[in-house]
């Protein structure tokens, strides 16, 4: 008929919509007979008692849902879409025994997660990543665990449920509750990224540590790491005072003289680079992934403990930290940095730029000049904190040492015997405990990793808090806690008149 001869065209083009509508459901309501039918062939169990259909028909709509892509569509054509097997093999241009195998599998898998669904719960809770952070370098492009981690719950999730055992798309899926249409190209993702490791059986597993402490276990290491870091300041810490106390001007340059500033930054830098026991062997060179993105590091995440930070016996935050950090060019060290609770940085390592360290090298020697072209250059120092204004005058806010980071190094006493057991012990107490939070594929790591545990931020961290504590270190001003723990490595000092 033409629609010019139509004399109510609206009402013609009810009745198409309606006669399609009516086609539909007499469609859904056939196949979702057939299915029951061949559903209780396949399985060969009785899923539910009688008069319960419906339920049925939910349930295995679900475990379509979780099945993987390969198995999901020979299932939808054959079942669904009623198409003979060999017409699907020419369709997906694949050989009819493929077809066969992969309903074959299918079904198994079908019947499988019936019976879970039967037998138990198999979802978990859905987690949620605290923090996520990596021990090397990051990629070309700036890529970290960040990029892939942060603000996706779905990536937290698909990897937390593959930590402790591996499983396949469908069993993640159903682990999760998601169809498997939405973990499939997330599992690519992650796995192109190499932080999921794909093993027998087609199943995956979680290649970053992913901690899961208790109450009990951040009491006992906190217990631990007090216990030491008042062994270094009754040891070692006095042998650096007097290291320093007439500390030679001509290349190490504190602002205004300030000796406390001084030793806030040489505590925390000695006792990472000269507390490593030579003794004690163990290179996480091994556990590296290289990433396609040319960044090579180990990858970590930590969920919220079990309990609430301020349950604990002890106070959390002041040992939270984001670590060292060291910037090089030319092959140098041009500079340190150590965050912790008592800075006021907020930004990590991704606000802490080679280019400051540049800028601050070329003021000191009189090539950073306060012109117009240079405007921004001042705002970035002066907004970091590494350029103060003091009586119209500027000077440079960070601990300089010339010539070399090296110097510096051979300059500081060296670790005392007593301390090179001591570092034996505590290494072997925090193993002790480490290894109870992660699946046992990661204890090598996890062995390595808490070796020269005595050298770590978690025992630096006390140290400053227990030597803030006995007034051996005095309060920082707001300047001074804007580059506190900070020290740049150049040629030429600045000067402070």
């Amino acid at each position: 008929m033409k629609s010019d001869n139509l004399k109510n065209i609206q009402g013609y083009l009810y009745k198409i919509a309606r006669n399609v509508h009516a086609n539909f459901v007499a469609r859904e309501k056939k196949q979702k007979a057939v299915l029951l039918q061949n559903t209780m062939e396949f399985t060969n169990v009785s899923l539910l008692p009688a008069g319960e259909g419906n339920e049925t028909y939910d349930t295995l709509k679900e475990e379509v849902h979780y099945l993987a892509k390969i198995y999901r569509e020979v299932i939808i054509m054959h079942y669904y879409d009623r198409k003979s097997l060999k017409d699907i093999s020419v369709q997906l241009k694949i050989p009819l025994s493929t077809v066969k195998r992969r309903l074959y599998e299918a079904k198994n898998n079908l019947k499988k997660g019936f019976k879970m669904t039967q037998e138990k719960n198999t979802k978990i809770k859905a987690i949620k990543f605290a923090g996520v952070g990596f021990n090397g370098t990051p990629g070309t492009k700036g890529e970290n665990i960040n990029t892939y981690f942060a603000n996706n719950s779905i990536r937290q999730n698909i990897a937390y449920s593959v930590y402790h055992e591996a499983k396949t798309i469908s069993e993640i899926a159903r682990t999760l509750q998601t169809p498997s249409v939405f973990i499939e190209n997330e599992v690519e993702v992650l796995e192109n990224a190499g932080y999921l490791d794909k093993v027998s059986g087609n199943k995956y597993q979680a290649s970053i540590l992913i901690q899961e402490n208790t109450k009990e276990t951040l009491e006992k290491k906190h217990q631990i790491f007090t216990k030491y870091a008042k062994i270094i300041c009754d040891v070692y810490v006095p042998k650096l005072f007097e290291a320093m106390k007439n500390y030679d001007k001509s290349w190490i340059y504190s602002p205004k003289d300030d000796f406390n500033f001084l030793m806030w930054s040489i505590i925390s830098f000695a006792c990472g680079f000269k507390l490593v026991n030579p003794d004690i062997s163990a290179s996480l060179d091994k556990f590296f992934v290289r990433r396609k993105d040319g960044g090579v590091n180990i990858a970590f995440a930590w969920l919220e403990p079990s309990v609430k930070l301020n349950k604990l016996n002890f106070v959390q935050k002041l040992y939270n930290v984001f670590g060292e950090m060291n910037s090089f060019g030319s092959g140098k060290r041009v500079s340190w940095q150590f965050d912790t609770f008592y800075d006021s940085r907020q930004s990590g390592w991704q606000d802490n730029k080679l280019a400051d360290y540049t800028f601050i090298n070329d003021y000191i020697i009189g090539k950073l000049t306060k012109e117009p072209l240079n405007i921004e250059k001042f705002k970035r120092l002066y907004d970091k904190g590494y350029l103060i204004t003091d009586s119209e005058k500027d000077y440079v806010n960070m601990i300089v040492v010339s010539p070399s980071a090296n110097k510096l190094i051979d300059f500081l006493p060296e670790m005392p015997a007593k301390l090179k057991t001591e570092s034996k012990n505590l290494d072997k107490e925090i193993f002790e405990i480490e290894k109870t939070l992660y699946p046992k594929r990661f204890h090598d790591l996890c062995k390595a990793w808490n070796s020269n545990k005595l050298s770590s931020t978690d025992i630096r961290t006390r140290i400053l808090e227990q030597l803030v504590e006995n007034n051996l270190l005095k309060p920082l001003t707001d300047e001074q806690k804007m580059s506190v723990n900070t020290i740049m490595f150049a040629e030429t000092l600045p000067t402070y008149s």
